[in-house]
């Protein structure tokens, strides 16, 4: 027969049993901390994290999957294909290829592709995938990382096109291209500089690689270049003899270091062709001033023959005869002033200009004196802005235009010729000068005609003049980088517009 415990056996075992109790306890919120935290770590990851089991289905969608799809983590767990449906179309059979080639093997298998989210944007998303074993070797399915990379996609691609981009324009340019250090160092030669160099001279000091010289060049811009500048000139290259135009600029590295890039064009047949016509130029003002001088000096004789004539035999020429001297001298004044005049247009032609600083109110004062005589004689008024601009120009090449457009205003104006207004203005890129008049106005169809060379208004076939002078204007104009410009405004004004560069070709 059992023996019954005692009193004291039985609170002994009671005592036993509290202690299993409160252990038992203290290990059930052991493991519900331990779960909560691991819930915590998983729940709050910001990648898709998901763990599918043995059959397939999800065991496990981290929260963030709203935000990377835009669909909730139970529509995953309802729907474990979900993922295969939402991919882009044209990676759709690539990914269900990994997904049923990785599931039940080992190891980590990786794929990127493209998914449509439930908004209809397309996300990036980086997909890594490994098998998940428990403590005693069971396989229990595969868990799986997925990152949204879509704005390092787009920089990737953006990058990606820049560089098509530069590499296009690089190989594209008509021209050498080579980047060097501070320490002059080649760090890079287009394909054009490698090719007449013969080889890839990355590496090599710049002077030795593209010159054979054995120090620095005495043109090298350098110092120059790395504090900031670009810098641009001319050289004649003592390796081949030619003349290269060349482009130095700083390049500032996302590191905060520098390189000097050259951009090298040979302009040997261009310096050649300028030379060339240049020397054409010289020869053509040279002839133009013989002819000129052998037209003149017969055109000076005639005249002076002419009045010699009529002053000693003036009886016995008689009226009629007076009046053939008086064609003979205004004929060869006409010559005198034509050979004048095509010397200036010669000189318009082929002088460079000499750009100074310019007071237009000076330029207009001096017109304004010259011409005060003739206007004063016609009773014809002069007005002027109050405060001209100050411009850079050439003096010279300034002042024949306004004399030229006055003088014009002067000859054609006709007899209801009142007033000469002069107006200055300037836009961003153009100083102006306007000559308007009063008189007889232009014509529609001779606005553009009558700035070709002897081209004269039809209508003042008597007027005298060689029709060079408005010519002559544009010439000047173009040599500054500007226009010309005829029109009849309000029915009452004929207004000429020349408009002068403020940056001149050449300049700078």
């Amino acid at each position: 027969m059992q023996r019954k415990p005692t009193c004291d056996e039985l609170a002994q075992r009671v005592r036993e049993l509290e202690e299993v109790t409160r252990e038992l306890r203290a290990t059930q919120e052991a493991l519900r901390n331990s779960e909560e935290r691991y819930r915590l770590l998983a729940d709050f990851t910001y990648d898709l994290e998901t763990w599918r089991g043995p059959d397939g289905r999800y065991l496990y969608v981290s929260p963030s999957c709203e935000r990377v799809t835009g669909y909730h983590h139970r529509e995953f767990l309802k729907d474990p294909w979900l993922v295969e449906k939402i991919v882009h179309p044209e990676d759709r059979d690539r990914v269900v290829r990994h997904f049923r080639r990785h599931f039940g093997e080992g190891g980590v298998g990786h794929i990127d592709f493209r998914i449509r989210t439930r908004q209809g944007g397309e996300r990036w998303i980086s997909h890594y995938c490994q098998p998940v074993y428990g403590r005693d070797g069971t396989w229990l399915g595969r868990r799986c990382s997925n990152r949204d990379f879509t704005e390092r996609k787009a920089t990737e691609n953006a990058l990606r096109e820049s560089d098509a981009r530069h590499r296009a324009v690089v190989e594209g340019f008509d021209g050498l291209i080579y980047v060097c250090s501070r320490d002059y160092l080649v760090e890079f030669m287009n394909p054009r500089f490698i090719k007449r160099t013969g080889r890839d001279a990355t590496g090599e000091l710049c002077y030795k690689a593209l010159h054979d010289l054995d120090s620095i060049c005495p043109w090298c811009a350098n110092d120059r270049v790395f504090r900031g500048e670009t810098i641009r000139w001319e050289v004649k290259s003592p390796k081949d003899g030619r003349w290269y135009y060349i482009v130095n600029t700083p390049i500032r590295h996302v590191d905060g270091s520098m390189s000097k890039q050259a951009m090298i064009l040979d302009i040997t047949e261009r310096k050649l062709a300028v030379e060339a016509l240049e020397k054409s130029a010289e020869n053509l003002k040279l002839f133009a001033y013989s002819v000129s001088h052998d037209l003149k000096s017969p055109a000076v004789g005639i005249y002076g023959l002419a009045q010699r004539l009529r002053n000693t035999c003036y009886d016995e020429l008689g009226e009629k005869g007076r009046a053939c001297c008086d064609q003979i001298q205004k004929a060869a004044e006409h010559v005198s002033d034509l050979v004048s005049q095509i010397n200036v247009y010669i000189a318009a032609k082929t002088e460079r200009l000499q750009v100074e600083h310019l007071s237009l109110e000076e330029v207009l004062a001096m017109i304004r004196e010259e011409f005060s005589g003739r206007m004063g004689i016609r009773d014809i008024h002069w007005s002027e802005p109050e405060r001209p601009p100050e411009i850079q120009a050439d003096r010279v090449g300034v002042l024949r235009v306004v004399r030229n457009l006055v003088d014009n205003a002067l000859k054609y104006g006709g007899d209801d010729l009142h007033e000469i207004r002069v107006d200055c203005g300037e836009s961003d890129s153009h100083y102006r000068i306007s000559v308007s008049n009063d008189g007889t106005l232009i014509r529609k169809e001779d606005a553009e005609r009558i700035f070709g060379p002897f081209q004269r208004h039809d209508a003042f076939g008597g007027v005298e003049g060689v029709g060079l002078g408005l010519a002559i204007v544009k010439q000047i104009a173009e040599q500054h980088g500007g226009t010309v410009q005829a029109e009849a405004k309000g029915g009452k004004w004929t207004t000429f517009h020349v408009t002068l560069a403020k940056a001149l070709p050449g300049d700078g």
